[in-house]
């Protein structure tokens, strides 16, 4: 497989694209050819290489880049490699494009290139717009290069001084103002009361309508730049559910509560369902899944909405969810005080 550089087919601008060896009939050159030696891989695998080593050919000119380049047993999708190594990135820069690949050992993968002071940029489908791609999270070689803070011998006294343990923090629970709270009084535009992460690039946010409601949303970023997101308006009794959910979520999902196969439906087995009481004119509800029981499956946060059709969104959570939802809800709790007062 090669990489087709960019260039004008008449009128018509032609982007950076993969083609394949050809194998068959004809001279296989281009990319109408009928065969091609990375058999089983998709058209969006392909894409999301081939932004990324575009992306990183732009950034880094003076690199050396590679599709599918061995290195020292393991093949990322693309390999950077610098003149000689650089601050912070190493010997150079190995992307893993993840699509549909749920086998691969991402710890053993990211160790492997981080011993060989190579940093590691782990790229997942909601990384890539139709165009481009986000590298902001590559993982750097340095940091891990360093050695650990207690093996300071050799070190000047200030460095072993800087690196010594201190004291724990402090940390108070300190109650924002109604002054605060009051400051959203925004007549006729949606305010943004509190907004919390329950995934990468996926949130649940408490917000004040037009009107003077207040709901809750979840919302998440989808492929190629688009987004996804649903309302649903809340009232103070609502606020113990989304608690309760909350605990649900903690010890049926993530904890020791979390039944096993043996015990779940064959499909989307339900862990949790709270009804909201909200809207009179609508129906709406939250609950938690596991799609399947039978594997090591993803937890899938979904909230649903019923008027004349069906609405939802739906959102594979990290463990970190039942915490962030929890705070959501004492903060929904609060800011129904403040409207109460």
């Amino acid at each position: 497989m090669s990489v087709v550089r960019s260039y004008n087919r008449g009128s018509t601008f032609v982007s950076r694209h993969f083609s394949h060896k050809g194998g068959g009939k004809g001279d296989g050159s281009g990319a109408g050819s009928g065969d091609g030696d990375c058999p089983g891989e998709s058209e969006i695998h392909h894409k999301m290489k081939a932004i990324a080593y575009a992306r990183l050919e732009n950034d880094y000119p003076e690199a050396t880049i590679e599709l599918e380049s061995d290195l020292e047993g393991r093949i990322p999708d693309v390999l950077l490699e610098f003149p000689e190594p650089c601050d912070p990135y190493g010997k150079g820069i190995a992307v893993e494009a993840q699509y549909r690949n749920k086998g691969k050992d991402k710890e053993a993968v990211v160790a492997h290139y981080l011993d060989r002071e190579y940093s590691v940029a782990w790229l997942e489908e909601d990384d890539f717009t139709t165009h481009d791609v986000d590298l902001s999270g590559i993982l750097s070689v340095w940091p891990y290069a360093l050695p650990d803070r207690y093996g300071t011998e050799g070190y000047p006294d200030v460095t072993r001084w800087l690196w010594q343990k201190k004291n724990p923090t402090v940390e108070i629970e300190v109650p924002i103002p109604a002054d605060y709270w009051m400051s959203f009084d925004k007549s006729g535009v949606w305010v943004t009361i509190a907004e919390k992460n329950i995934k990468r690039r996926g949130s649940a946010r408490i917000s004040r309508t037009p009107d003077g409601h207040l709901t809750f949303s979840l919302g998440k970023a989808k492929s190629w730049g688009e987004s996804e997101s649903l309302s649903v308006q809340v009232v103070p009794n609502d606020v113990v559910k989304l608690r309760s959910f909350a605990d649900d979520l903690e010890r049926k999902a993530f904890g020791e509560d979390r039944p096993s196969p043996e015990e779940c439906d064959p499909e989307w087995h339900e862990l949790s369902k709270r009804w909201l009481e909200g809207s009179p004119t609508v129906t709406a509800w939250i609950t938690a899944a596991l799609p399947d029981p039978n594997g090591d499956s993803d937890v899938v946060v979904t909230l649903w909405k019923k008027q004349k059709e069906t609405e939802r969104v739906a959102m594979k959570v990290e463990s970190y969810a039942a915490e962030n939802l929890r705070d959501l809800a004492d903060l929904l709790d609060r800011a129904f005080e403040i409207e109460k007062s």
